[in-house]
């Protein structure tokens, strides 16, 4: 058994959140305001209710760097039960950000502008970072290429490729639907960003295969910006880990 599906099944056993599924979406967010003028790093978050140790963790590292930081916290159902409904949230969500953003950059003046991503984050980190010269740094740890490929084959997601089954929906389908928010479809226009991808080939919850498919087509777009980095064994869970508690990338 893999380290990802170890970890899958002990953060299953303490997930309490609830399975309900709503039409609004919550956006909680804290900002903490760095000694370097001139940088903001903005975190987006993994899937999941709460607000992640991790997280916290990061925020805290990045401003004894002397970044200011901004970190985003979604509830569990923006992949929601009702999958027309997570077109919606994304929507939400980046508009959001992007608002956040020019406030912040008019109060602050800052000159630099980083995302770090993990997972999930992904997602709306392209759907943010697409055709907006704002964004300088990407920072993508264990992306997926295909939202719908992702959490059809992805080991955190059954449960919901399993109700989509019972309401009649494929994964073909799915991926038609959720078209605009793959991230392979929101990347032409990021030209002059630098991307950092870190992808793990023994990744089950986001499968290798669409991270390689992403951290490839950013190799061809920008070859000369992005920068892609693969381990075998760390999984999904200890690759985001490793970053956000050893790497140094992050901080550049």
């Amino acid at each position: 058994m893999s380290i990802d599906n170890v970890l899958n099944f002990l953060l299953n056993g303490f997930d309490f959140s609830s399975d309900k599924d709503d039409s609004e979406i919550y956006i909680n967010k804290k900002f903490i305001r760095g000694e370097n003028p001139s940088i903001l790093k903005i975190i987006l978050p993994p899937w999941g209710d709460g607000e992640p140790f991790i997280t916290k963790f990061l925020m805290r590292k990045f401003n004894k760097s002397g970044y200011s930081c901004l970190a985003y916290f979604f509830p569990k159902y923006i992949l929601s039960k009702n999958p027309k409904n997570t077109i919606k949230f994304f929507e939400v969500i980046k508009n959001q950000i992007k608002s956040d953003i020019q406030e912040l950059k008019s109060q602050h003046g800052f000159s630099q502008i980083d995302i770090v991503a993990p997972s999930l984050g992904v997602v709306s980190a392209c759907l943010i970072a697409n055709q907006n010269n704002d964004i300088q740094n990407l920072f993508f740890i264990v992306p997926g290429s295909c939202l719908a490929s992702s959490l059809w084959d992805g080991i955190r997601t059954q449960n919901l490729k399993e109700h989509y089954e019972q309401s009649d929906l494929d994964k073909e389908q799915l991926k038609i639907l959720w078209h605009d928010l793959a991230p392979k479809n929101n990347v032409d226009f990021m030209v002059g960003k630098n991307i950092f991808i870190a992808i793990s080939k023994a990744d089950k919850v986001i499968p290798y295969r669409y991270g390689k498919e992403l951290a490839d087509l950013f190799k061809n777009l920008y070859p000369n910006n992005t920068k892609v980095v693969e381990n075998s064994y760390l999984g999904h869970y200890l690759t985001a880990i490793k970053y956000y508690f050893f790497s140094k990338e992050l901080l550049k």
